[in-house]
């Protein structure tokens, strides 16, 4: 992220590394291994490597238009070699909405999706079309349900939304308050757990009634908005912790979406959540981190991919300013201001296999904040868009 236009650099404290590799060794590397390619086709090396992996995350600069259309490419190019699932940085009580829709709407047939849907999802959507229901995509949610995402609001809208459209569980009711989203914290919680035994007492009935699966949808709703409450809260005085519990939750919802898909995972999540290890400043450990390191749900079978655009484009509404790596003020050996100088407006695919990004430090631009780092350390590849175009948030 820019801050104020300036550039600031450090080195990362913790990692071990010899000494700065020169320009001239980075640019024999880049020379040696890059692929350039348009964003219609992706090489036939990075499609190996991800179908070689039983998770592959893919840290993006968010909101930009080039990387949904690679990503919904990605995903139809891996659908042969099982890949079934995206997992996306949406609030949880999306969840149920966005899978619903990518499936061709059977429980909301009657619903206008926004354009944030249109943008991200149709083109998922549309693969669907031409599938078998049990070979489908799915698009799942794994964030926490945020305030600056709707918060209480949104959820009440979407819980109710969710249960309306289920068959009938009468005589037993499941529903919220209408002042929900006006209650204090501790009401909304006890709400949660009113809900959560209601749930959790009339099981067997509701499951006839809805099957397992919607049955599930609203138990894990319930479930991901109890801690939502206090993650909400929590922000409100420690936005470092809140971060923290968020993450957690972040963790523990693709533990269990990579848990219940034996197949391939595809997981498209900003940066800084994707790295294998502190690049980007911070002492929590993120969820590329967990996933490469300490969860046995993906037994290490894991690609992490880190994705940029050398030069960022707004589009009408956007939010955020204008970058461009090639006018940013960076040392010799910066990485992706080398790509973008020796592929103009191309995009780029580099795999970083080569020694010197694992034991020595290179110079990594993030919209005007340099971090000097063994990059091998936190990403597996790098994929740089040469022009990327930022779309409005809805």
């Amino acid at each position: 992220m820019a801050l104020l236009g300036s550039i600031i650099a450090f080195a990362v404290p913790g990692c071990s590394s010899g000494a700065d590799v020169t320009g001239d060794e980075l640019s024999a590397v880049l020379a040696r291994d890059a692929v350039v390619f348009d964003g219609d086709t992706i090489p036939a090396e990075l499609l190996g490597r991800a179908a070689e992996s039983r998770v592959v995350v893919l840290g993006e600069t968010h909101h930009l238009r080039e990387h949904w259309a690679l990503v919904a490419t990605l995903m139809s190019d891996l659908h042969d070699d099982g890949f079934r699932q995206l997992l996306v940085e949406r609030p949880q009580m999306n969840d149920w909405l966005i899978d619903d829709y990518v499936a061709g709407g059977e429980l909301a047939p009657d619903w206008v999706p926004p354009p944030y849907f249109d943008r991200r999802f149709t083109a998922i959507r549309e693969i669907n079309t031409a599938l078998p229901p049990d070979q489908r995509i799915r698009v799942r949610s794994i964030d926490a349900n945020e305030d600056s995402s709707g918060g209480a609001g949104d959820f009440q809208v979407l819980f109710d939304m969710l249960v309306s459209r289920l068959p009938d569980p009468a005589p037993i009711e499941v529903s919220l308050p209408s002042e929900y989203p006006d209650l204090s914290p501790e009401a909304q919680q006890e709400t949660m757990a009113t809900l959560s035994t209601t749930l959790t007492d009339n099981r067997s009935v509701l499951v006839e009634s809805w099957g397992t699966v919607r049955y599930d949808q609203v138990a894990e709703m319930v479930e991901v908005e109890t801690v939502s409450v206090d993650i909400r809260e929590e922000r409100k005085d420690d936005d470092n912790g809140a971060a923290r519990s968020r993450e957690e939750l972040i963790k523990q919802l693709v533990d269990r979406r990579v848990a219940e898909d034996p197949g391939g995972t595809v997981i498209n999540i900003g940066a800084h959540h994707a790295q294998k290890a502190h690049l980007m400043g911070t002492e929590q450990q993120w969820l590329g981190d967990h996933l490469a390191h300490e969860t046995p749900v993906v037994g290490g079978s894991i690609l992490v991919i880190g994705f940029t655009s050398a030069r960022t484009e707004l589009e009408a509404g956007a939010g955020g300013t204008p970058f461009d790596v090639k006018d940013s003020a960076s040392p010799e050996n910066e990485i992706l201001r080398m790509m973008a100088e020796t592929w103009p407006d191309k995009t780029v695919f580099l795999p970083l296999d080569d020694p010197l990004f694992i034991d020595r430090r290179v110079a990594y631009n993030s919209e005007d904040v340099i971090y000097t780092t063994p990059v091998a350390e936190q990403f597996d590849a790098l994929v740089q868009y040469g022009v990327a175009h930022r779309m409005p948030l809805n």
